[in-house]
C-alpha cells in the first residue's frame, strides 16, 4: 500500500506531499482544485505511466515546467520500497525502484496494485474490447503467477508471426512454427483467463448484492473462435486474409469479456446508471482476489457524489469500508463528507485521514475516526 506520496510539477501542483492512512483517505476541495489530479498521480506511479483520465499525457507536466516528478513510499509485507518517476512532456525520463532502474515496468506494477473508480469506468461496459482485456489481464498479473510468463511468450509469438505476415511471402515452415507457438500460448492464456473470470464472477455477485441486487450479470470469455474450433485451426483458416492484412486476427490478443444481462449483451440492455453500477462491481470484484493473493490494493474513488445517487453512493462506501484495502476518496467539502459519514456506520468505524486541496495546494486536516 502507499504510505507516502510526494510530487512536483504534476498537473496544477507545484509541490505536494502526503502521509496516507492504510485504510481510508478523504480528499476535499472544490471542483477544479486538483483532487482528481492527486488520484491520477497515484494511478500514474502505480501503473507504470498510464492515466485513468485519458487525453494527452504530455499535459501531466505543469505548464512551464521541464518535467513532473513523483516519489512514493510503498509498504508491502512489512518492507518499505522507494519508487520514483520523472516524466517530461515527451515521455517517461526515468524510473527508479529503491535507487535502481527496474528491469521491467512489471516490477513497478507488482509493487503497488492500484484500481480506480471514476466517471469513465462505465466504459468497461460500453467501451472497446481492449479496455476489458486490459482490466482482466491486470487482475491476472496480480493474482495468477503463471500468467505473466505465458503472456510474454504469447506476445513474442504474436510479434514474430505479424512480422512474417508483413513480409508478404513468408516461408510456410517459419509461419507454421509461429502458428503453433501462438496457438499453444493462446490456449494456455485462455485457460487461465477462464479460471480467473469464474473467480471474478463470484466477487461480482457479492458486490452487486450490495450495490444493485436487481441486476443479474454474467461474465463470459469471448474468443472469436468458431464452434469447436481450436486456435491452430483458426490461424490456418484466417491465414490467407492475415497475409493480405499483415496481422493476426486470431489469438489471445483478440479475446473479450462478454458482459451479459439476462442473456443479452449488457450494453444493449442496461441504462447508463445501471452500467455504472456493473462497472463499479467489476472493479470491486478484483479486491477479494487481490486479498487472497496476499496483497493490498490502493483504490482510488473519484467524484462519487456526481456519479451515483445517495442510496447507491452510501451502499458503495459502506462496502468499501469492509474490504481491508487502502482507499482514497474525493469529496467536495467537509459538510458533504460529514453528512455521508453520519449516514454510514461502517465509515464511522474506519480510521481515516483527511486532506484539503485548493488551487493545487494540499494540506492535511485533523485526523478523524
Amino acid at each position: 500500500m502507499l504510505s507516502r506520496l510526494q510530487l512536483s510539477d504534476f498537473r496544477n501542483y507545484g509541490t505536494a506531499e502526503a502521509d496516507l492512512s492504510p485504510s481510508l483517505n478523504v480528499i476535499l476541495g472544490d471542483n477544479g482544485s486538483g483532487k482528481t489530479s492527486l488520484l491520477e498521480a497515484i494511478y500514474f506511479i502505480g501503473s507504470g505511466g498510464r492515466s485513468f483520465r485519458g487525453g494527452r499525457l504530455s499535459r501531466l507536466v505543469r505548464d512551464g515546467a521541464e518535467a513532473a516528478t513523483l516519489y512514493a513510499e510503498v509498504t508491502t509485507a512489512g518492507d518499505m520500497h522507494r519508487l520514483g518517476v520523472r516524466r517530461t512532456p515527451g515521455g517517461i525520463d526515468a524510473i527508479k525502484l529503491n535507487g535502481q532502474t527496474p528491469r521491467a515496468l512489471s516490477e513497478v506494477a507488482a509493487l503497488l496494485p492500484v484500481l480506480a473508480l471514476h466517471p469513465t469506468s462505465v466504459e468497461l461496459v460500453f467501451g472497446s474490447s481492449q479496455l476489458r482485456r486490459r482490466f482482466m489481464d491486470w487482475g491476472m498479473f496480480h493474482v495468477e503467477h503463471q500468467f505473466m510468463p505465458v503472456w510474454r511468450a504469447g506476445s513474442a509469438a504474436l510479434r514474430q508471426r505479424n512480422a512474417l505476415l508483413r513480409t508478404g511471402r513468408p516461408s510456410s515452415r517459419e509461419l507454421g512454427f509461429w502458428n503453433q507457438q501462438l496457438a499453444q500460448t493462446s490456449d494456455r492464456i485462455e485457460g487461465l483467463r477462464r479460471g480467473y473470470l469464474a473467480a471474478l464472477q463470484r466477487g461480482l455477485d457479492e458486490a452487486l448484492m450490495v450495490l444493485a441486487p436487481e441486476l443479474k450479470i454474467r461474465l463470459r470469455l469471448q474468443t472469436g473462435l468458431q464452434k469447436d474450433e481450436s486456435y491452430g485451426q483458426a490461424l490456418e483458416r484466417l491465414q490467407p486474409d492475415d497475409l493480405r492484412r499483415g496481422f493476426s486476427q486470431a489469438g489471445f490478443h483478440r479475446s473479450d469479456i462478454r458482459i451479459e444481462s439476462h442473456g443479452v449483451v449488457a450494453r444493449d440492455r442496461l441504462s447508463r446508471g445501471q452500467a455504472k453500477l456493473v462497472a463499479y462491481g467489476m472493479v470491486l470484484a478484483q479486491l477479494p482476489l487481490i486479498s487472497q493473493a496476499g496483497k493490498v490494493c490502493t483504490l482510488l474513488v473519484d467524484d462519487l457524489a456526481a456519479e451515483l445517487d445517495e442510496e447507491h453512493r452510501n451502499q458503495l462506501l459502506g462496502y468499501l469500508a469492509t474490504t481491508g484495502h487502502q482507499t482514497l476518496i474525493t469529496a467536495l467539502d467537509m459538510p458533504q463528507w460529514a453528512a455521508i459519514v453520519n449516514d454510514n456506520n461502517a465509515l464511522q468505524a474506519v480510521d481515516s485521514k483527511m486532506f484539503h486541496v485548493e488551487h493545487g495546494k494540499l494540506r492535511p486536516l485533523t485526523e478523524s475516526k
